[in-house]
């Protein structure tokens, strides 16, 4: 009975982990979708740099 709520507790964790990874989509099949994954996924600082209003 352990050994049974232990493997479900494993298979749920590896499950959630597993889902919680995004992967790129293709982007010769969907450009603007690969392009709004990359947007999404840039450090704070290249942000930052990309704004227009930035102070010199």
């Amino acid at each position: 009975m352990k050994n049974l709520r232990l493997l479900v507790l494993l298979a749920a964790g590896a499950s959630l982990i597993l889902s919680s990874c995004t992967q790129a989509p293709d982007p010769e099949q969907d450009p603007n979708a690969d392009a709004a994954y990359k947007r999404d996924h840039r450090t704070e600082q290249y942000r930052e740099a990309q704004r227009s209003n930035v102070n010199y």
